[in-house]
């Protein structure tokens, strides 16, 4: 009877369980409930998080760019004797993630203080952008970085980075440019050798900061004795067509490139385009000469003014009697100089004027560089002017390097910013004899030497200078000539018995001054300051004096010009 109790009782259970526990159910249900809980959970954080990957991809690459340091730190440009131009220093740069700010008020409160660049507003709106990065500052000293991280600011953040400095300061401003916040070069050297430098390749320039600053200081102080807006020079080796040196006045210091004026970053001596007046007289005599137009003795009727269809060329000092070619010079006779480029026409002179590198862009390193303003119709009125200097504009770098071919070897070698390394094979065109040449740079000789010459304040004795003055009225923007604005310019050559370099001096807008008599031409205001640069330079350049006077000078110079009544002796006067 048992038994069947029990079978009866294990066939109910089979068909009806039964009841479970409320407690273990419960248990197990909630067991169920989390692990559910935390695979949704799981889930939806592997997809939350790849959407962010993709979705911030471009930030955090952004942000990377602006902390990245470069495996290759930027090459250096350095100056002809191994001296620092351009480098670079380690810096800490101070940035957030304004998505990690938690209190914008209170960080930008805290921050400010510490950060001379921005204020409590400005540090706001900076830490409230919509972007994970924002840079607030860069060159952090030890003392400031410590005094941040002391803040414990979440979000904040430091990175080390490289600082772009230029040690020599104003020196040689226009010439090495400047980079962008990530060292990509964006004007002088920085940029047209961007490729080498970001390579890591040093840059060696022509430059010699030594003659750089000594011809800075003589432009400047004749901008502040004559009242002028800015000047320019260039120092040129005619053997080598290397710049020594050269300068554009107001400059700039390109370690605080964005509080410079719009005027002291522009470069006067490249991208500035003058009508150069009567230094064009040494490229005119060389023309005549060369193409047989004259010789050194032949005399132009200059005693009245020249009528130009509705234009008159005068000369402002008149001469009573007619002027030969070296006269013509020494005297600065606009009349002259036009008669003589009447002898050999408007389709010779434009060829040279190409051959000269006049008429394009100079080849030279830097990404400012302009294209001269010539003539559009090269007819006889152009041809005239163009003698002396007008209707033509062109940059202080062209000139010198057209009168570095005029009055050298007559042979023409494309300027240069890049130091020339031994065996460097220098390309050279043939523009004028060498005769021609001579004869040229004896005559420029006579317009320092001689006591009837405008360039006589250029003298600098016992080394041998040659040059030639200018004073031309500047352009005005909507045509005509501005008589009250001059530019004053002298081109130089020495030693003229044996031509090693060009000098090109030019002030903008200089005021005539009691110790001048009222005058601003390039006589009294550029001429002096060659003068000076000379005397300071030659030793530099290893150029000694001589005497004038020796014979083993003076058989170096052409001796047979007439000036005046007398024969000039070019030794001295």
């Amino acid at each position: 009877m048992m038994r069947g109790r029990g079978f009866l009782s294990n066939l109910r259970n089979l068909v009806l369980p039964p009841r479970p526990d409320p407690a273990a159910s419960r248990v197990i249900a909630e067991i169920r409930l989390v692990l559910c809980a935390s695979v949704a959970i799981l889930a939806f954080s592997v997809i939350g998080f790849r959407i962010f990957n993709l979705s911030d991809a471009g930030a955090r690459e952004r942000m990377a760019n602006h902390l990245k340091t470069s495996h290759v730190e930027r090459g250096q440009i350095i100056d002809r004797k191994g001296r620092l131009l351009a480098t670079n220093l380690p810096i800490t740069v101070l940035h957030a993630d304004p998505r990690e700010i938690m209190d914008v008020t209170d960080a930008a409160t805290k921050l400010a203080p510490l950060i001379g660049r921005h204020d409590v507003a400005s540090l706001k709106t900076l830490l409230s952008k919509k972007t994970r990065y924002v840079e607030l500052d860069r060159k952090l000293t030890p003392a400031r970085h410590a005094e941040i991280l002391q803040l414990g600011i979440p979000g904040v953040y430091f990175a080390e980075s490289t600082l772009r400095v230029y040690p020599r300061a104003e020196t040689a401003a226009h010439i090495l440019g400047q980079v962008d916040p990530e060292h990509n070069g964006i004007a002088g050297i920085e940029k047209s050798q961007d490729a080498h430098l970001a390579a890591g390749k040093d840059i060696h320039l022509s430059l010699d900061v030594g003659l750089q600053a000594i011809i800075r200081a003589e432009i400047s102080k004749q901008i502040n004795e004559f009242e002028a807006i800015g000047g320019a020079g260039v120092l040129l080796d005619t053997r080598t067509g290397e710049i020594l040196a050269m300068t554009s006045l107001p400059d700039y210091n390109p370690n605080h490139f964005a509080k410079a004026s719009d005027d002291a970053r522009f470069n006067r001596a490249t991208k500035g385009l003058y009508e150069m007046g009567s230094t064009f007289k040494v490229l005119n005599t060389a023309i005549a000469l060369e193409t047989g137009a004259a010789t050194p003795r032949t005399e132009f009727e200059v005693m009245k003014p020249l009528r130009v269809s509705r234009f008159t060329i005068n000369d402002y000092h008149p001469s009573k009697k007619p002027l030969n070619v070296a006269e013509i010079m020494v005297h600065s006779s606009n009349i002259g100089s036009a008669l003589m480029a009447e002898e050999f026409g408007a389709s010779i002179q434009k060829e040279y004027m190409k051959r000269l590198g006049l008429l394009d862009r100079l080849p030279l390193e830097l990404p400012e560089i302009a294209k001269p303003l010539s003539p559009k119709h090269w007819k006889r009125a152009a041809t005239l002017t163009v003698s002396y200097g007008h209707g033509i504009s062109i940059s202080p770098v062209h000139l010198a390097s057209a009168v570095s071919t005029a009055s050298s070897n007559g042979l023409r070698i494309a300027p240069t910013l890049l130091k020339r390394k031994t065996g460097d094979e220098i390309i050279k065109t043939r523009v004028f004899s060498e005769h021609t040449a001579h004869a040229v740079r004896s005559i420029m000789r006579l317009v320092v030497s001689h006591k009837e010459g405008t360039g006589k304040k250029a003298r600098a004795t016992g080394y041998m200078v040659g040059g030639k003055t200018g004073t031309a009225e500047k352009v005005q923007a909507n045509g005509g000539y501005n008589a009250k604005a001059n530019l004053a310019t002298f081109v130089a050559t020495f030693p003229v018995h044996d031509p090693r370099y060009v000098i090109v001096i030019m002030v903008d807008e200089p005021k005539g001054q009691k110790q001048s008599h009222g005058f601003a031409t390039g006589g009294w205001v550029a001429a002096p300051a060659v003068r000076r640069i000379v005397e300071q330079i030659s030793p530099i350049l290893g150029v000694h004096p001589v005497d004038e006077e020796s014979p083993s000078i003076r058989q170096k110079l052409m001796l047979d010009f007439n000036i005046g009544n007398q024969e000039a002796t070019l030794a001295s006067f």
